[in-house]
């Protein structure tokens, strides 16, 4: 459509996009007002991305005339642009949890293996100790006998590796393995108690 044309043929369209080097605007408030007459008055939207304007400001006064220039579009996408970046965030927040959930439970995982293992061999000791507790009844030995070697023999076992660990522990001042064998054996802390008993000798000394 030729510039000339404009000011007759501007009623027909609902959408009017516009973007020429001209240095003046080639649409006017008033052939705006015109065709918007001529329409009845229904809804004209008029994209102006044009630098300098080619439709004038003023034309966005005129009702049912919705006029965007490249400031309002700039606006727009800049708007946007923060809302992507909160949404961005928001993602980047629900991804970091997912990661942490997922390590948790990974761990969790670690550590329901090891549970299962040390339940397993914990079992096996336990086997292994009571066939050799039955045999020793079918023999014909003494059942209170039987049942304080099974205790003892037991314990040695459950307790061997544990005690190898907390020994290398203590020889290599690995004060977090030992602080971890007190919370894992439910113990109090060994080395106050130990401070504490020529204290209480002292007393019982005294009197």
């Amino acid at each position: 459509m030729l510039l000339a044309e404009i000011p007759e043929r501007l009623a027909e369209f609902d959408i009017v996009i516009s973007s020429t080097a001209s240095q003046l605007p080639i649409i006017g408030k008033g052939m705006v007002e015109q065709a918007m007459k001529a329409r009845k008055h229904r809804p004209m939207f008029m994209v102006d991305i044009a630098v300098p304007r080619d439709i004038e400001a003023q034309v966005e006064q005129l009702p049912d005339a919705y006029l965007y220039s490249v400031d309002d579009l700039k606006d727009i996408i800049e708007h946007n642009v923060r809302l992507r970046e909160r949404e961005a965030d928001k993602a980047h927040e629900i991804i970091a949890s997912g990661v942490a959930d997922y390590q948790a439970w990974l761990r969790t995982r670690s550590a329901s293996d090891l549970v299962v293992a040390y339940r397993d061999a914990t079992q096996q000791l336990c086997d292994e100790q009571l066939q050799k507790a039955r045999q020793l009844l079918a023999n014909g030995e003494p059942a209170e006998q039987v049942l304080d070697n099974f205790a003892r023999a037991l314990s040695r076992k459950m307790m061997h590796n544990p005690s190898v660990a907390m020994r290398d522990a203590a020889a290599a001042a690995d004060q977090v393995l030992l602080d971890a064998a007190r919370t894992l054996f439910g113990l109090a802390d060994t080395d106050n108690a130990h401070r504490a008993e020529p204290e209480t000798r002292d007393d019982s000394a005294t009197e």
